[in-house]
Order: C-alpha cells, then structure tokens, then sequence
C-alpha cells in the first residue's frame, strides 16, 4: 500500500524544485506492521523530498518476502507501536536485508534522527523502545560543557560590559524603572534561580500580573525592541553561566508557574531540567516563533537536545544563532 505525503513548509517547495531540477532519486521506505507511530510519521513535514513511502501491514496477497524481493527498498522500518509481532519467518527476512546491506531501522529512532526532534505524540512507545536519555552519566562531556561555558563567558565579558553599559544608559533615558529585568525560573534538577536581563519593556508594578510577551507587543520600549532584536538583553545571563546556573546553550529556562502546568500536560517535561538551561538552544533556533501554547511543540527539540547533546550539536546551535542575530530575526 502506498500514500502520498502532502508538502507542509514552503520551504520543501524549493527543495522539491531542486531534487527535480537534478533528477534525484527518491529513496524507498517500507514500514512493516505500520501502527499509531507509522500514522504520525508519514504527516512529517518534508518526508515526501527524501522517501516514498510504503506500507506492508500482512493483509496484502503479496507475503513479506516477495513485497521485498520485487520492490528493492532503500530503507525498512519496524514500527514498535504495532500490535503485531513479526513471526520467524518474517524475522528471518529481515535479518536477510541486513546482511545484504538493506537499512533496516527502529521506527522511533528513525523518526527522531530523520525531524530531529523526539515527537511527544508517541513519547511512550519511543520511551520503551528507543535509546535512553544519557546525558547525567556524560560526566567528561558536562565538565567539557562547564568549560567552555566558563571560558567562552570570561572572554566576552569585556565585550558584554560595553554593550550593558551603554544598553543602560539608553533605557535610563528613555523609561522609568529599574535597568534590570529579574525573574525566578526553574533550572537544573527543577531548582529555582534568579535570571538577569535588559529590562526592554514599560516597568510593571509587582503587584501587577503581566502577560506573556508577545509579537509586537505595545509594552516594549523602542530601545527595548532594539536591544530584543539584537540579543543585547540577554548578556547579563553571562553572570548566570559564571554563577553555575545556566549554559551558554541549553532549554531556555522557564518560570515555576509554566513549568508547573507543563508537567500536568506532558509528565516527561522534567526531563529538560536534566540539563542546564541556556542562552539559546536547539529548540529557539529550530521553532522560534512558539506562542506559550506551542510549548509541548517546542519541548520535543528540547528534549532532542538533552537527549543528543554534543560539543558538534552545540557548534551546529551558535552558528545558526549568530545568523539569527546578524539577520535580525527573533529567537
């Protein structure tokens, strides 16, 4: 059986025009024994550039045998959601495509590596069935990452004071209030610390319950928009890294009250706490435009993240920062 994948991004139109345009070859995907993860899998967005997709559910005439021998697949995939276990004969056929250099993958891990992002829709299933969180036990890798930490903050921190100061002097200038902006939000292992910014938006008194920040918001000053769009806020979490609290990269840190409804909704949202937050991180640069609503959304590169971490990931996520910030976009 096979479906057609609908395109979801504009930008899979270019890329569609350019597989087109040099006649790239599509590669051949079959899911055996397709279950609820084979449903959410085949609505991911851009599937359809790299794979056509196939399904073999044992209610076709054709047996697993010949539907492998007549249609010569790239890549086959075992989805650990179905209800239904491969016999031996099936087993016996799919450990043939290994040896004959077949791809034969996990679906679970297959769908992470292939969106990048661990999709919460099945969390469970890939749970039980995928590579376990191992990040705590990466001690070289933490100690690597507090390092670099340290070491990259003293080095900018010269840099950084100029730019506070004079970030200071404009918002003295053009609003009342205090210069900084500090909130409570939670951290590694859940504990709480105190989170140091610009102050870019029209001082609220504390009694005041303010809302979450959103596009074009009348409260931000105009230096405020200035220092947002340039990142220039967020240097005083340099003394945030020093002190230990956060990472240059990492999930963004978020408020106790948030964090709190958030678990009701996903249990697994404290597994981002594993890890500690950061200035920029996979998720901002990956889906930065998520309302409070779309956080579950933004939790699944999160978690990606706290799952994948590396010093080459960690590369991966400054440089795509940087053309955020050179280009002006908003994280």
């Amino acid at each position: 059986m096979q479906i057609s994948l609908p395109n979801k991004l504009v930008s899979n139109r270019t890329t569609l025009k350019v597989f087109k345009d040099y006649n790239v070859k599509l590669k051949k995907c079959l899911i055996v024994h397709p279950g609820e993860m084979a449903s959410e899998f085949v609505k991911e967005p851009g599937l359809s550039n790299f794979y056509t997709v196939d399904f073999w559910d044992g209610t076709s005439q054709k047996d697993l045998a010949t539907t492998l021998a007549t249609n010569n697949y790239d890549v086959v995939l075992l989805d650990p959601s179905s209800t239904i276990s491969l016999d031996k004969v099936q087993l016996k056929h799919i450990n043939n495509l290994r040896v004959n250099q077949v791809s034969v993958y996990n679906l679970a891990s297959f769908h992470e590596n292939f969106s990048k992002r661990i999709p919460l829709a099945h969390f469970q299933s890939w749970l039980i069935n995928s590579d376990m969180f191992f990040v705590n036990s990466r001690t070289v890798f933490l100690f690597q990452k507090r390092m670099i930490d340290i070491l990259v903050s003293l080095m900018l921190a010269p840099f950084a004071l100029m730019l506070v100061l004079l970030a200071i002097l404009g918002i003295m200038c053009t609003s009342r209030g205090p210069v900084f902006f500090i909130q409570k939000r939670v951290g590694i292992k859940g504990r709480t610390f105190k989170i140091f910014k610009l102050r870019t938006m029209r001082h609220m008194p504390d009694n005041v319950n303010a809302s979450h920040t959103v596009k074009n918001d009348a409260r931000i000053t105009p230096i405020g928009h200035i220092l947002r769009k340039t990142k220039i806020d967020e240097l005083p979490q340099l003394f945030n890294i020093l002190n230990g609290d956060m990472s240059l990269i990492g999930p963004r840190p978020e408020k106790e009250e948030i964090v709190a409804k958030l678990v009701e909704d996903a249990p697994y949202y404290n597994l981002r706490h594993s890890i500690r937050p950061g200035v920029t991180g996979w998720a901002q640069v990956n889906y930065p435009t998520a309302t409070p609503e779309q956080s579950l959304q933004k939790l699944e590169y999160d978690l990606f993240y706290v799952k994948n971490a590396s010093h080459s990931l960690d590369f991966k996520i400054i440089l795509q920062t940087i053309r955020v910030v050179f280009t002006l976009d908003s994280l």
